[in-house]
């Protein structure tokens, strides 16, 4: 097994995962908070939600999570309470028949080829309630030489894409409200670029 099969399979335990995101998941997620007035949101639905990495935030809300790995949804299951399903979300029958006033989707398409992705973004609209909106942070590929450009060709995603090229399918998918592309990392270095998108059905 290489080194980067033996990250890849480490990072599915759900400690090691909570703890490697630990120092970056909220600068992560602070554009979406900024911009998402948690007062107002009744339900939430987290497609790829992980070991419940933002249940937190949204404790006051009716929180669904859906993620395919078991152990992760066991973890978030004992730490958090809200509904959490085990289920591959690119599969059409596994995202629950509800509407939402928010559905977050936290760095999962850089996993998905487009394909995956045209298809999950094709169906999002249906999960909105009528004032709902959708909320996308995702790993961009820099297109230049950087620490960020490295640490995306490592991540166990494989398909981190180019800023005009996530545009392109968020734009194929929904109409577009906000978009924005930040850098994650340590104080002046930035170890990754993040875009954040906010889109509401067309």
């Amino acid at each position: 097994m290489t080194l980067r099969r033996l990250a890849d399979h480490a990072f599915e335990h759900p400690l090691v995962y909570r703890t490697l995101q630990a120092p970056f998941h909220e600068r992560k997620l602070a554009p979406c908070l900024r911009r998402l007035d948690l007062r107002a949101v009744t339900r939430v639905l987290d497609v790829g939600c992980g070991p419940g990495t933002n249940a937190w935030h949204f404790r006051e809300a009716q929180y669904t999570g859906v993620d395919i790995n078991p152990d992760y949804i066991a973890s978030a299951q004992r730490r958090f309470k809200g509904r959490f399903l085990v289920g591959d979300v690119t599969d059409p029958a596994v995202l629950p028949a509800e509407q939402f006033d928010c559905v977050l989707l936290n760095s999962l398409m850089h996993h998905l080829d487009d394909d995956a992705v045209n298809g999950l973004l094709g169906r999002l609209g249906r999960f909105l309630a009528p004032t709902g909106s959708i909320h996308i942070l995702d790993l961009i590929l820099p297109s230049h030489a950087s620490a960020a450009r490295l640490f995306a060709r490592l991540d166990r995603g494989r398909f981190a894409r180019p800023v005009a090229q996530w545009r392109v399918l968020f734009e194929r998918a929904m109409h577009i409200e906000h978009f924005e592309q930040f850098p994650l990392g340590i104080p002046g270095i930035p170890l990754w670029q993040m875009v954040y998108c906010i889109g509401r059905s067309r």
